[in-house]
């Protein structure tokens, strides 16, 4: 898959080159053998703000919250390395954008383009993150839902304590697939947390940029 994170080898690293003038892109974060720099912070930042539509928010609270952000997803990126977990195809990704450009913008190439533009952004930086969002559910789905176990308990506690009178008239058996569902995707989503919050401890990780550490 795509900008998955250089090795740690340079302090910096040569991004693009505008108008004949070299870009330094400084690391950021070192998360084991895997870097994040500044400019994907930044676009991180303005892919969010793009996807909420949102005004770019590039103050120091939001870098930390994005930096954080991509710590999980070099975390992520590691395991599936390590696990060869299936990438999502070049070919799978142009359909992402094509979906999201019929979605969103009644499959007008030009009006997708402008959309990106006014936040500095390419239709390659959103396929891209189509992609890399379509990864993490795989990563989702075949590493911690198959070993999620909804009692039958649990779903009979939430139909009688969190649906609405009006909803409960639809009858337990035709909700019970749905309220599964919902039960087995939120103890996925902790169990993800966990793990996560586990291999922070276990990778050692840098914070080059201190302040966004503090």
């Amino acid at each position: 898959m795509w900008r998955t994170g250089g090795t740690v080898l340079f302090a910096f690293l040569v991004a693009a080159v505008e108008s004949q003038a070299v870009i330094v892109d400084r690391v950021a974060i070192a998360v084991g053998n895997k870097v994040i720099t500044q400019s994907e912070i930044e676009l991180r930042i303005r892919l969010t703000a793009f996807e909420k539509m949102e005004t770019p928010d590039f103050s120091l609270t939001s870098r930390k919250q994005a930096a954080e952000k991509m710590i999980d997803q070099r975390l992520v990126e590691k395991e599936m390395e390590v696990g060869r977990f299936p990438h999502v195809a070049e070919d799978r990704a142009k359909v992402l954008l094509a979906a999201y450009e019929k979605s969103n913008y009644q499959s007008d190439p030009a009006a997708l383009l402008r959309a990106l533009k006014k936040y500095g952004l390419s239709d390659t930086d959103l396929e891209w993150d189509l992609a890399r969002q379509e990864d993490f559910l795989t990563f989702l789905n075949l590493r911690f839902r198959p070993a999620v176990n909804v009692d039958e308990q649990d779903v009979r506690r939430y139909f009688d304590e969190k649906l609405s009178p009006s909803e409960r008239e639809q009858g337990f058996n035709a909700l019970r697939p749905q309220i599964e569902q919902l039960l087995a995707n939120d103890r996925a989503d902790r169990d993800l947390e966990d793990w996560l919050k586990d291999q922070r401890k276990r990778t050692r990780i840098i914070y080059v940029e201190k302040d966004l550490a503090e």
